[in-house]
Parts: C-alpha cells; structure tokens; sequence
C-alpha cells in the first residue's frame, strides 16, 4: 500500500512555502499585508474586504493557518507529520467525524494512485513493468484478496498527509472545518479566554494535565486555544508535548488491533511463499505493501515496549520476595496489635459497664441520703453529701476519660484495620496472596433485605452488598455498641433475610437478643472479623450451589 507519509515527503520536499504561495495565487514578492485580499479581488466579483467584516475571510484565515503548520512541518521534518497525526486522530473520533475521514483518506488512496500510475507511462521497460504492477490491485495472496491495511497508524499517517500536503490544501479546509465544528459542539461558552495571556496560561495548565492523562476533550480544547491566537504558540506546544507521544484514551486497543492485523499480513505471505515462490510480477507491489505494513507495526510495538520499560521501576524476584516477606511480617504485626486492640476495648467496654453501674449505685445511695436528710444533723448529712457528690463527680470524670479513651481506641483500631486492608491489597497487587474479590457473590442476595450489627460502618460492606445484588434501600446498619431494647430487635429482624453480627465491634448483649429472633426462613451470620472478605465467605458459603 502507498505509504503517505513518504509521499508526503516527497512533495513537501519539492515545494517552499513560497511555492505553495504561487499555487494560492499569491505573489511571494509582492509587497504590504493585504496581498490575500489582493488575490481574492482577482477570483470573485464581489468579494468581502477585510474592512468591511473586521477582519480577514475565511480563506485567507485557513490559508495562514496552513503556512503556519507548513512551516514547523519543514523545520521540524517527519516529527511534526507524526504528531499531527496523534493530534488530528484524537480530535476526530467519533462516528461522524470517522466516516468523514475516511471518505477523505479514500480519495486520497485513488488519487495517489492515479498518479503512481501516470507517474510509470510505458517509455521505458522498467516504466513497463511498474504500470502493470500499479494497475494489479485485486491479486490473490495467501489464498485471500489483497488486503489494504487500515489501523490507526495507516490512519495517522493518511491524515497528516491530507493536512500538510500543500496538494491536499482542500482536504485540510475540510478537517479545520470539521474540528471546528467539534469544537463548538465540545466546548461550554467561555471555555476560551479573550485575552491571549489568558488563553496562554489555560494552554499550559491543559499541557500540564496532558503529562498524566490523555483526554480528548482537553486536547480539543488545547486546539481551541491555539486556534484562537491564529496557531501563534503552535512550536511552543508541540515541544512541550513532543515526549507525550500524544497517546489517545483506546491507544492499547488500537496497537492490539494493528498488532492482529500485522500477524495476518505475516501469515498470508507466508502460504503464499510456500505455494510460489519467488512471486510474480503482479505480486511484487504487494509484497512489497504486506512488508512495509509489518515493518511499520514491528518497529511502533518496539517503540511501545521500549518506553514502558524506560518508565516503568524494574524490580529482581530477590527485591520481589524480599518485599512479600517484609509485607508478611508486617500484617502479622498489624494483626497482632489489631488483637490486643480488641481486646483493650473489650476490657474498656468493661469498665465502662461497671463504671455505669457504680454510677447508678452512687445515685441510690445519694437519693437515700437525701431522704435520711430529715432524720440526722443537718450538718452531718450536710458532709455525707458533700462526701457522696465528690465520689459521683469522681466516678463522672472517671466515666469520661473511660469513653475518651475507648472512642480514641476505636479510632486506632479503625486506622490499624485501613492500613491492614491496604496492606492486603498490596499484596494482592504483587500476586502473594489470593484475591478474595476473585470469588464472586454476584446475584447471590437478589430481592433479599440485609441488616448488620456492628463493624466499622455502613459504606464498609455495602460493595458486597451491591455485588450480591442487594438494593440499598434493602440494606440496614445498626452501631454494635448502641443500645437497642429486645422489642426493637425483634422489628428489626424479623423483616430481613438475613441477619449479621459483627462480634469484633458488638456488644455480647446485641448477639444475645438477636440470636432468639431468627425464624427457620431467616439467616443468620456470626462473624469475628471486620473484613468485608469475611462476609463475602459467609455468603458464598451459605448460598452458592
């Protein structure tokens, strides 16, 4: 297939930007700033000046701004080609903007071989065999059609030659046109900045984003940008994105896709090797096609490989096991200190209760004081309260500092089993451990309503809930340590499916009053660990076939 940036080269490289001037009917010579009005003068009977609509016509305006690209392009060499390519096939996607492209590439296609064809006139017998080696396009290889390759490097290359090539002015009109309108269509009012500072700065904030996320919506806006201030900072862009490579957001499936399309070119010639060889005459230009296209996708894909392993930390199976044992160690750690958590609340919890108690018992014997008031010494009882309403403010402060440091317990116990959690997912990551989320609880609790007691919080199990296909209005969580009366625990119950107890962040009274509420259609689940992994298991247990 005819590889349109080599022609692109070609022509670029017969023509100066004063020549493409001469094909516009602009005279390089001549002199002042309105030598485009000038020649538009000369093509219409009435045409539009420059005065009359406040600044120049569309043609000389797409005119400049195809100078503009001409010139970097000559400065800058095939580069430039490329990255306009990158550009062009991120902004044009879509449907719309694809079946226009290609009806363009395909006339592109006929007429570069119409002139390969005029070009091998047959003067001399090498022009001979050439002419009939154009004019064979339907030849069988490899028992198949000739295939014309079409993936997105073909595709780049199609639309910087129909964007460059100073041959090819109409067709870039067409494209500018046609970004244009995607712009007006993508763009809120406002996106563009009126003054050029401002303009500017948002073009290098887009840039800067552009270093970690491709977006096709960023880099249309970036062209807005650009186009704005009449394509001014257009070398300064392209050096700063140059490095990007400019990937677009289905770049790996593209590559794949190229990738597939190489590995058949590779197989057709192939069979057909092994059925004839050497091949004939009109066999030759494509063999010569299938070679270049596998050649083009060979050296993108080393291109690919190349720099993912530039940019990508390599790490030795030693550094590997290494960092897995220390990883080990650490969650062991982690659970270790996540026990004797639990358990320092346990014990608070314990406190708590019999500080309550005393409480309580501290409030009897200050009531029956006060009712011994009338019978003693007024300033005996007087002291006996004195003494009794210090112990209680003693026991209140005792209270306080009791929950203080089991609400600052929970907390670390919160932040130990996060990091646990993190931790996991580390090493699920480097493939150590198994994945519990490999085992799926999809469709598993359709219809069912769910209630849990206790954990660290609602949104904690709630994606495994979701998984198992259990509504959100069909979800309830109740705190483990709130106190619910037997009468509400039975409500609460008796209108769900299942029942989940969480002991590692319960109180041993909730267990015991929603134990007894459990009918025979009921489930019920009594889980020590706070992990959601830990309920998926249940589940899967429970209700899988």
């Amino acid at each position: 297939m005819i590889n349109p940036l080599d022609d692109l080269n070609f022509s670029r490289n017969q023509k100066s930007i004063e020549e493409l001037e001469k094909l516009a009917g602009f005279s390089p010579n001549r002199s002042g700033s309105n030598k485009f009005i000038a020649v538009a003068e000369n093509l219409v009977k009435k045409p539009e000046r420059s005065s009359e609509r406040g600044g120049e016509s569309d043609s000389d305006k797409y005119w400049g701004f195809h100078k503009t690209f001409v010139s970097l392009y000559e400065r800058a060499g095939r580069s430039f080609a490329l990255f306009i390519g990158d550009l062009l096939d991120i902004i044009l996607g879509g449907p719309v903007q694809t079946r226009l492209v290609n009806d363009m590439i395909e006339e592109k296609i006929n007429r570069m071989r119409k002139a390969r064809e005029a070009a091998a006139e047959p003067s001399t017998q090498k022009h001979k065999v050439q002419a009939r080696r154009n004019s064979k396009y339907d030849v069988v290889i490899g028992g198949e059609k000739r295939v014309f390759s079409r993936h997105f490097l073909k595709r780049k290359g199609f639309l910087a030659a129909l964007f460059l090539d100073s041959d090819e002015y109409p067709s870039f009109k067409k494209l500018i046109r046609q970004i244009e309108i995607v712009c007006r269509e993508s763009l809120q009012e406002g996106a563009v900045p009126d003054s050029e500072e401002a303009r500017l700065a948002e073009l290098k904030k887009i840039i800067e984003n552009l270093r970690y996320e491709i977006s096709q919506a960023e880099v249309v806006h970036a062209w807005a940008l650009l186009e704005a201030d009449g394509f001014k900072h257009l070398e300064w862009a392209y050096n700063e994105t140059r490095s990007l490579n400019l990937v677009r957001p289905n770049f790996y499936e593209d590559l794949d896709k190229a990738y597939r399309d190489g590995k058949k070119l590779i197989k057709l010639l192939i069979e057909d090797i092994q059925s004839e060889f050497p091949p004939t005459e009109d066999k030759q230009d494509a063999y010569e096609d299938y070679l270049s296209n596998i050649l083009e996708i060979y050296t993108h894909h080393h291109f690919v490989l190349k720099y993912f392993n530039q940019t990508r930390p390599s790490i030795s199976l030693k550094d590997f096991e290494m960092t897995r044992e220390e990883l080990h160690e650490k969650i062991q750690d982690l659970r270790e200190e996540s026990d004797e958590l639990r358990r320092r609340i346990n014990q608070v919890n314990i406190e708590k209760d019999q500080a309550l108690s005393e409480a309580r018992a501290l409030r009897t014997q200050n009531e029956e004081l006060r009712q011994k008031l009338a019978r003693l010494d007024p300033a005996e009882v007087q002291k006996q309260l004195q003494a009794a309403e210090a112990k209680v403010r003693a026991s209140r402060k005792e209270l306080e500092e009791t929950i203080k440091e089991e609400e600052e317990l929970r907390e670390d116990m919160l932040k130990l089993d996060q990091e646990n959690q993190d931790l996991t997912r580390k090493l699920q990551a480097l493939h150590a451990i198994p994945d519990e989320d490999a085992y799926s609880v999809a469709g598993l609790l359709e219809g069912k309503r769910v209630v849990i007691f206790g954990g660290v919080g609602r949104d904690h199990y709630l994606p495994i809930l979701k998984e198992a296909g259990v509504a959100n209005e069909d979800y309830e969580w109740y705190e483990g340590y709130h106190t619910i009366s037997q009468a509400r625990t039975a409500e609460i119950v008796g209108r769900c499916d299942l029942a989940v107890v969480v002991t590692s962040y319960a109180g041993h009274l909730l267990l015991y009053q929603v134990r007894p509420c459990i009918k025979e259609h009921q489930h019920f689940f009594k889980i020590h660990n706070s992990g959601a992994g830990s309920l998926r298991k249940e589940i899967l247990k429970t209700f899988k076939k």
